[in-house]
C-alpha cells in the first residue's frame, strides 16, 4: 500500500462518515425527488472521491459507501439507500440498474415483504461479487455492505414505509405496521406509531375504504370472551363526534358497527379502527396541559367507571383531578369512590411523555384493566394551539401594557417579523392570517408555535446556533440560506439610512411642522390620517430594529463576545457628562463633606444647583437634552407613560443617580477590532430605537389629541382613558361618529381597570401559554337576580337569551344572542353549535368532546350546572362567565351590555 493509499484509507474512515453526517441536503420531504437525486450524486461524489486514492471498481469504493452509510444512520436513523445506490451506479453501472430492475419485478410479482429486502440486496452483491471476485478483498466487502445495508433497513422507519407498497392484498393494515396519516387517518396513524415505540396499545386492524368487511368480522370472530371496540379513524377534523361503539361481542354487531361507522359526509375518505377491548374498571381522559390557564401547567385527568363512551359524550358526572406528581381533586374535596392515585400519577406522566413525543400538548383516552393501562386514542389539544412564550420577548417587554399599547404593538410587529422572514426565506409562506404576536394580562407574548414549524420545514433546531461549532456547521448544511442572511447583515444599516431619508424625516418634518402650532387645531380626520402614517412608519422601523437584534446576537455569538457589555447610548453619554460636570463644580464650590458622604436627593441636588453661579447654565444644558431626546422614555412603547419632554422628573432622578455615581466609559483603545465593530452596530441600533421613540412620543400626542376631542364632547372623562382602548376600537369610532358604542365607552374603561388590577394581583404571567390568549368578555351595569354555579369549561363571558333545546330534540334555527341550555352537547348540534353564543349543560366534564369543540370554537361553556333546565326559562337574560364557571340570572329592565 503506498502513502497515497494510507493518507485514502484514513480519510474514508474519518472524513466520509462526517461527510454522511453533516451533509443532509436541507429539503427534507418536501421535495422527495430532489433528496434522492441529491443522495445520489452525494455516493457518486464518494466514489469518486475513493477512486482519487485507490483503483478503479476497488472493493475500497464499497467500503466508502459503508462508511459514507453508518454516518448518515448515526446523525438522522437514516438508510441513506439512494447514496449507496448512486454509488453502486457509478461503481458498475451495468450490473448495478440490471440487477436492481429484475429484483424488483420479481419482488412486485411475489410481494414477500420480510425476504424482499434481503432478495434484491443479495441478488445485486452477488451479481457484483460474481463479476468481480478476483479482486482481492471484495468479497469482505461486498458481504459487509449488503448485510449491514439489509440489517439497517429493518431498523429504518423510512424504509419499512417504502417497502409498505409490497403488502400482500389479502391481507387488512393493523397497529403492528406503521401507518401514515393519509393512508388510514390520523389516530390509527398515531396508534401504530406510539405502539411501534413500546407503548402499551391494543391490537387494532384497519378497514380502510373498499375493504371487505365481512372478511374482517370473519377474521376477528367477536365473541362474549373477545369483544372489540371501532372507532372513526379521519385524516382531518369531521363535523361529529367519533365516539367509539364498544362492547360488539358477536359478529352481527360488529358487522352493524362497522356499516354505520363511516361518516356519511365523506365517505371513500375515513378508514375504520377496530380493536381488542379488554375488562374495564377505570376509563378516563388525561390532558397534558390544562384546558383552561390555571396557574400551574399540570395534567388534567377526567375519570369515570367502567367504558369511556359516556365520558366522550359528556353524559353524566365524572371525577376530575388535576396534578403531575400527586393528582388531587381539582376542587379539593375528596370522592368517596376513587380509582388508584398511582394510576392518575402514571397516565399525567405518560401523557407529558406523549406531548413530548408529538411535540404539542395531547389528549390522551385510556383505560385501566385492573392491571394494565392501555393507550385508546391519542389526539392534538386543538385548542391548545399555537403555544405563545415569553423567553424572547420578557426582556423587551418586562411590564403590562395598556390595551391601546398592547394593540398597536399587535398591529405592527407581524408585518415587521413577516419583513424578516420574508427576506431569509423568501416568502414561502403568507403570514398575513398568522397572529405572531399577542396579550395576555397586558404581558407580550410571541408565537412558539409558528417557529418551531419553520424550523422543522427547513431541517434546523435553533439549539444547534447556540454556539459558534453550531453556526459553523449550520452554514455548511444550509450556504444558500446563509448567503441570503450575510447579504441582509450586510445591507441592514443602509438600507435604514436609505428608508429613513425617504420616508420617516418627510413625515416627521410635516408632523411637527402641525405640531408646532397645535394638534387640538386639527380635525378627526387629519388625525386619523396622521395616525394611519404614522402607525405604517413604526411597523417599518419596528422590522428594522428587529433586524438589528437578530445581527447583535449573531455577531456576539460568533465573535465570543456574549458577555460583552454594551456602551453607553449617545444621549445618556451626554447626560453622563453632565453628571460629572456637575459633579465637578460641586467639588470646587462646595463645602467639604465630612465623614460618611450621604448620596444627594433628587430635590437637595437641583436646589443647590440653583444656588450655583453657574446654575442657570447647567439647566439650559439639560433643557437642551430634553429638547433633544425629549421624545424618549423608560418604556417607550408604553404609550400612556408620559415623555420625558413631559415628565422631566425621571431623567432628574437619573441625573441625581449618575451624580452620585457617574459611569465611566471604556477607552477605545483597549477594544478589540471585534469589540469596536460590536460597538459600531450597537450605536446603529440606537439610532433605529431613537427614530422610533420619536415616532412613538408624536402617536402618544395624536391620540391625546383624539382624546381631547371625546372630552369636550362627553365621552371620555379625561384624555388618559383612550389608552384602555384599543387601536381598532378607536379606529372605529373615529370612523361611526354616531355609534352607540360612545355611550358604553366608561363600563369598557372601567371594567378593564378592574381587571387591571386583578391582573396584578396575581403576580408574575407564565411563560408558556397555550392555546388563544383573547377571549369575548360582555359586561354588563345590571346587577343579577341570582347566581348560579357550575363547572368552568371555556373561557370567555357572554350575555344573552336562553334557548332551550334537549338532545333528541330537532334543532331549529339558533340567533347569535341565544346561550344553549341542555343536558349535555349531542351530536347533532354540531352543526349549528357555532351560531350560538355560549353553552350551559347541566351534566358533562372539562374534557368531553363537546367541550372540546367549545373550547375550539371559543364559545364560552359552563358545565354541570345543577336545576339549569327548571331555573333558566326560555328568553330569559343571563351572563355566563366559562372563566369563573358562573351564571348570572339578569334584570332585563336594568340591562346594558358592552363587548370587550
Amino acid at each position: 500500500m503506498t502513502l497515497t493509499q494510507v493518507w485514502g484509507c484514513l480519510l474514508i474512515f474519518t472524513l466520509i462518515p462526517t461527510l454522511g453526517a453533516v451533509c443532509i441536503l436541507p429539503w427534507g420531504d418536501r421535495h422527495p425527488p430532489r433528496q434522492l437525486l441529491g443522495d445520489c450524486l452525494l455516493g457518486i461524489i464518494v466514489v469518486l472521491f475513493t477512486r482519487h486514492f485507490f483503483p478503479y471498481q476497488s472493493p475500497w469504493e464499497l467500503i466508502s459507501l459503508l462508511a459514507f452509510m453508518m454516518g448518515r444512520y448515526w446523525r438522522t436513523q437514516d438508510l441513506a439507500f439512494a447514496a449507496v445506490w448512486g454509488g453502486l451506479l457509478l461503481h458498475d453501472w451495468q450490473i448495478t440498474p440490471i440487477v436492481s430492475f429484475i429484483g424488483l419485478v420479481g419482488l412486485t410479482v411475489f410481494r414477500q415483504i420480510r425476504l424482499g429486502i434481503w432478495a434484491v440486496l443479495t441478488l445485486i452483491f452477488v451479481a457484483l461479487t460474481i463479476r468481480h471476485g478476483t479482486v482481492p478483498g471484495y468479497w469482505v466487502a461486498a458481504i459487509a455492505l449488503g448485510g449491514l445495508l439489509g440489517w439497517l433497513s429493518q431498523q429504518t422507519t423510512n424504509s419499512r414505509q417504502v417497502w409498505q407498497i409490497f403488502r400482500p392484498e389479502s391481507g387488512f393494515l393493523s397497529l403492528d405496521q406503521r401507518l401514515s396519516s393519509p393512508q388510514v387517518g390520523q389516530d390509527a396513524a398515531t396508534l401504530s406509531q406510539l405502539k411501534y415505540l413500546g407503548y402499551p396499545v391494543l391490537p387494532g386492524w384497519v378497514l380502510k375504504p373498499g375493504d371487505d368487511f365481512k372478511r374482517l368480522v370473519d377474521l376477528l370472530k367477536p365473541s362474549g370472551d373477545r369483544p372489540y371496540m371501532v372507532r372513526l379513524s379521519s385524516e382531518k377534523v369531521l363535523p361529529r363526534f367519533q365516539i367509539p361503539t364498544e362492547q360488539l361481542t358477536s359478529p352481527e354487531a360488529l358487522e352493524v358497527a362497522l356499516v354505520n361507522g363511516f361518516s356519511q359526509t365523506a365517505v371513500g375518505k375515513q378508514a375504520l379502527l377496530v380493536q381488542a377491548q379488554p375488562t374495564v374498571q377505570w376509563s378516563g381522559i388525561t390532558y397534558s396541559r390544562p384546558p383552561l390557564p390555571y396557574k400551574r401547567q399540570d395534567p388534567l385527568t377526567e375519570v369515570v367507571r367502567d367504558f369511556i363512551t359516556p365520558l366522550v359524550i359528556g353524559e353524566g358526572q365524572f371525577l376530575l383531578y388535576y396534578g403531575l406528581d400527586s393528582p388531587q381533586p381539582l376542587g379539593g374535596k375528596p370522592y368517596a369512590n376513587h380509582p388508584p392515585l398511582d394510576i392518575l400519577q402514571e397516565v399525567a406522566h405518560l401523557s407529558r411523555q406523549l406531548e413530548h413525543q408529538q411535540g404539542s400538548p395531547q389528549a390522551l383516552e385510556w383505560c385501566f384493566t385492573g392491571q394494565d393501562i392501555w393507550i385508546l386514542r391519542v389526539r392534538p389539544i386543538y385548542h391548545l394551539h399555537p403555544v405563545w412564550t415569553r423567553e424572547e420577548i420578557a426582556s423587551h417587554f418586562p411590564k403590562p401594557l395598556s390595551p391601546l399599547s398592547a394593540s398597536l404593538l399587535e398591529v405592527t410587529a407581524p408585518g415587521a417579523i413577516a419583513s424578516i422572514y420574508d427576506a431569509l426565506w423568501e416568502g414561502r409562506e403568507n403570514l398575513q392570517n398568522i397572529a405572531l404576536i399577542s396579550h395576555h394580562r397586558g404581558y407580550s407574548y410571541l408565537n412558539r408555535s409558528f417557529w418551531e414549524r419553520v424550523c422543522r420545514r427547513e431541517n434546523f433546531e435553533f439549539s444547534d446556533l447556540q454556539s459558534r461549532l453550531g453556526c459553523l456547521l449550520f452554514s455548511f448544511r444550509h450556504p444558500l440560506f446563509c448567503y441570503r442572511y450575510l447579504r441582509w447583515d450586510w445591507q441592514w444599516y443602509p438600507e435604514f439610512q436609505q428608508e429613513a431619508e425617504r420616508l420617516c424625516y418627510p413625515l416627521l418634518k410635516t408632523i411637527k411642522m402641525i405640531s408646532r402650532n397645535d394638534l387640538s387645531t386639527l380635525s378627526l380626520a387629519d388625525l386619523v390620517q396622521n395616525v394611519e402614517q404614522i402607525t405604517e412608519i413604526l411597523e417599518l422601523l419596528l422590522g428594522y430594529w428587529l433586524r438589528g437584534e437578530v445581527i447583535l446576537w449573531r455577531r456576539r455569538l460568533t465573535t465570543g463576545l456574549s458577555h460583552f457589555l454594551p456602551p453607553l447610548p449617545p444621549k445618556f453619554q451626554a447626560l453622563n457628562q453632565l453628571a460629572v460636570d456637575i459633579r465637578g463644580i460641586l467639588r470646587t464650590t462646595g463645602e467639604p463633606r465630612q465623614g460618611v458622604v450621604e448620596p444627594f436627593t433628587r430635590a437637595a441636588l437641583f436646589a443647590q444647583l440653583a444656588e450655583l453661579p453657574d446654575g442657570e447654565h447647567l439647566f439650559g444644558r439639560l433643557n437642551q437634552w430634553l429638547k433633544e431626546h425629549g421624545d424618549g422614555a423608560d418604556f417607550p412603547w408604553e404609550l400612556a407613560q408620559r415623555r420625558w419632554r413631559e415628565d422631566s422628573g425621571t431623567i432628574r432622578q437619573q441625573l441625581t443617580d449618575l451624580v452620585n455615581q457617574p459611569r465611566t466609559a471604556i477607552s477605545p483603545l483597549d477594544l478589540s477590532s471585534a469589540q469596536r465593530q460590536l460597538q459600531q452596530i450597537y450605536r446603529q441600533q440606537e439610532a433605529v430605537r431613537g427614530l422610533c421613540e420619536t415616532f412613538l412620543a408624536q402617536l402618544r400626542w395624536h391620540f391625546l389629541a383624539i382624546a381631547q376631542i371625546w372630552q369636550n364632547q362627553g365621552y371620555l372623562e379625561q384624555p388618559q382613558d383612550i389608552f384602555w382602548l384599543k387601536l381598532p376600537e378607536v379606529k372605529a369610532l373615529i370612523n361611526a361618529p354616531q355609534s352607540q358604542e360612545f355611550s358604553r365607552l366608561q363600563l369598557k374603561i372601567q371594567y378593564r381597570r378592574s381587571q387591571m388590577n386583578l391582573n396584578q394581583e396575581q403576580g408574575l404571567p407564565p411563560e408558556i401559554i397555550y392555546g388563544q390568549l383573547t377571549t369575548k368578555e360582555d359586561v354588563s351595569s345590571s346587577c343579577f337576580l341570582q347566581k348560579l354555579q357550575g363547572q368552568a369549561v371555556s373561557s370567555g363571558s357572554v350575555i344573552g337569551r336562553v334557548h332551550r333545546c334537549l338532545p333528541g330534540e330537532r334543532v331549529m334555527s339558533w340567533s347569535p344572542n341565544d346561550i344553549l341550555v341542555t343536558t349535555y352537547i349531542d351530536e347533532h348540534f354540531l352543526e349549528h353549535l357555532k351560531e350560538v353564543s355560549g353553552i350551559i349543560t347541566t351534566q358533562g366534564g372539562m374534557l368531553s368532546q363537546g367541550a372540546s369543540l367549545a373550547r375550539q370554537h371559543q364559545i364560552p361553556m359552563v358545565a354541570n350546572v345543577a336545576m339549569a333546565l327548571e331555573l333558566l326559562q326560555p328568553g330569559q337574560w343571563v351572563r355566563l362567565d366559562g372563566r369563573l364557571g358562573q351564571v348570572e340570572l339578569l334584570d332585563p329592565e336594568a340591562l346594558s351590555t358592552d363587548a370587550n
